[in-house]
């Protein structure tokens, strides 16, 4: 073990569960994971360097390979792409000298990644752990000019240099626009003490028959009962048991909880110090995304905040763990073994989390609207949040406006049609909606308009994009499937082969290539994969396709070729001997030689 590696190692304790954080530490030390490096991490560890590397390789945010000085990562969304990605593209190119998923340089390595929260400023990136949004190609060699003149990304993105664990930071970064706000969120100053204190002078039961009457449902997209959960938990077996918050906030198109976690965050923590005493938990922890890594050390001022107020820290503790890029940790038991310090695969349930959950134990997971809206009921009481919104699906909810409209975040009750959100958003000349990102459902504005925002209708997680019609909805229907194919954990089959074969044949039709049976191909196969896949990537990454398929057969339809015979028609000859031709190109003089 290297005099370095084992100085890294001296801050970390030897349990599994803190091998993310271990493994961010050396790579911001040495620029990636070396073999050497996995070795060290093994031995303090008690694991095998494979396992350490196991983990590694999983993520996207981790390099095993030098991946240069600066680490470059261009959010490659369908809202990047109408607004200017591939300018800022080729810019990146041209002022680092590299290519993106080339092997880099010294200094830069250029990488796409999928959405990372900035659906309202794209075309955005992440420059190590710091943010550049609205970018444009003369923003782009100011701020590569910046980096090979010595200055920091911090430097360039924060010239005033504001403190780190200051919301006007994250403002700088990020300027989140609230168009609309309350009743339930972003409400301003609240006691959280004297809320804490009358939340924990009435029994868990209370507490959680209160939640159950208010009819609060999950707001990460599943929409299960929320009193139901922490009931269950409080239920099972064990001494120990955890609150876990799921802020990775991975669908493209949503913000929400970024917003939530930059003006509201104490408001979220209560939310989980309420959960732990209707459960009986004394550890929570907050999963946040790397790409939100730039909001850490303010919410860890947050949480020191609360700890003098005695809202956290007596009999309740909360910890931040660092994700690493890996949009299937949305999946709750898949975050759950994140947290453990492995890769983030999806665990086949039953057990369910709530009886066996992280480390083992009975654990509660949560995402951020849902403990912010928890918070607030048990400040106004079940009745005021029941008022609101329809049967079955009460209250209000957040949701992140992208796309061909103004962007920004929206509070709007359940029970609010898509004509109406339409309506308040000021959409430019609308044709289709995709709720909740490439997994939900992409929306006919003109057959869809009447219907509602409703567990029981369009039981929208909080992304909302909207294209008009100038947009190409195949190639966006293309990017979703690409998304599904990059983002699949790879643990089954169905999922990991599956996708690939339904992005192919997306790829036909978009070329021109495609015939009627593609089609029924595409229907077939999809419902294979929805109905085999192991967790919920794989049960809704065929969406994009059965949904636009439903609602818009006339762009599948008008690109279609005539079947000519004995030859598949899309099968392209003159494409498949590209390859063949420019091998005899190669050949032929040293054969007349």
């Amino acid at each position: 073990m290297t005099p370095d590696i084992a100085m890294i190692l001296s801050g970390h304790g030897r349990d599994r569960t803190g091998l993310l954080d271990i493994l961010w530490s050396v790579q911001r030390d040495a620029g990636y994971i070396s073999r050497e490096a996995a070795a060290g991490i093994a031995e303090w560890l008690g694991l095998s360097a494979e396992d350490v590397l196991e983990t590694a390789t999983f993520y996207h945010f981790f390099h095993t390979t030098p991946s240069g000085r600066h680490r470059i990562y261009l959010s490659n969304t369908v809202i990047a792409k109408m607004h200017g990605y591939h300018q800022v593209h080729e810019a990146l190119e041209r002022a680092t000298g590299t290519r993106f998923g080339g092997p880099g340089s010294a200094d830069f390595g250029l990488f796409e990644t999928a959405c990372i929260g900035l659906s309202d400023h794209e075309p955005a990136m992440l420059i190590d752990d710091v943010v550049f949004t609205d970018l444009t190609p003369a923003s782009v060699g100011e701020i590569i000019e910046g980096l090979k003149k010595g200055a920091s990304p911090a430097q360039i993105a924060n010239p005033a240099g504001l403190p780190r664990d200051d919301v006007a930071y994250v403002d700088a970064l990020t300027r989140t626009i609230v168009h609309t706000s309350g009743p339930v969120f972003f409400c301003g100053d609240t006691d959280y003490r004297a809320l804490l204190r009358r939340c924990t002078a009435m029994s868990p039961e209370d507490v959680i028959a209160t939640v159950s009457e208010s009819g609060l449902r999950g707001r990460g997209g599943a929409g299960f009962p929320t009193a139901n959960k922490w009931k269950f938990c409080r239920a099972a077996a064990g001494d120990e048991k955890y609150i876990i918050c799921n802020a990775d906030e991975g669908e493209p198109g949503t913000f929400k909880d970024r917003a939530l976690l930059t003006y509201s965050p104490k408001q979220v923590f209560a939310g989980m110090a309420i959960a732990a005493h209707a459960v009986g938990a004394r550890r929570g922890i907050l999963y946040l995304r790397a790409e939100y890594a730039y909001l850490r050390d303010y919410l860890a001022r947050q949480l020191d905040e609360l700890h003098e107020e005695g809202v956290v820290g007596d009999g309740f503790d909360i910890r931040i763990q660092l994700g690493a890029g890996a949009y299937i940790c949305g999946d709750e038991s898949a975050l759950i073994e994140s947290c453990e310090g492995k890769r983030g695969t999806p665990r086949l349930k039953p057990p369910f989390p709530v009886e066996c959950g992280f480390l083992g134990r009975p654990t509660v997971v949560n995402n951020v609207e849902t403990f912010a809206a928890a918070s607030r009921i048990m400040q106004e009481g079940a009745g005021w949040f029941a008022a609101m919104g329809v049967a079955g699906s009460t209250g209000t909810r957040l949701i992140s406006i992208a796309g061909d409209s103004a962007p920004g975040i929206y509070e709007v009750e359940w029970g609010v049609t898509l004509r109406e959100v339409l309506d308040i958003i000021g959409a430019d000349n609308p044709r289709a909606v995709q709720i909740s990102g490439p997994s939900g459902e992409m929306l006919s504005v003109a057959a869809d308009a009447d219907r509602r925002l409703a567990y029981d209708d369009l039981s929208c997680n909080g992304s909302f994009m909207v294209f008009n019609h100038e947009r190409d909805l195949i190639d966006i229907v293309g990017d979703f499937m690409q998304f599904f194919v990059d983002e699949s954990c790879g643990i089954c089959v169905p999922c990991r082969a599956g996708n690939v074969m339904l992005r192919q044949k997306v790829g036909l039709v978009a070329a021109g290539r495609a015939v009627r049976s593609d089609l029924d191909d595409m229907v077939a196969w999809g419902g294979i994969v929805a109905h085999t896949s192991r967790c919920g990537l794989g049960a809704t990454s065929p969406n994009p396709i059965l949904t636009t398929l439903k609602k818009f057969p006339e762009i599948y339809s008008a690109r279609l070729r005539e079947c000519n015979g004995d030859v598949l028609a899309s099968f392209d000859p003159a494409a498949e001997l590209t390859g063949y031709a420019q091998a005899v190109a190669e050949l032929a003089p040293q054969e007349l030689l």
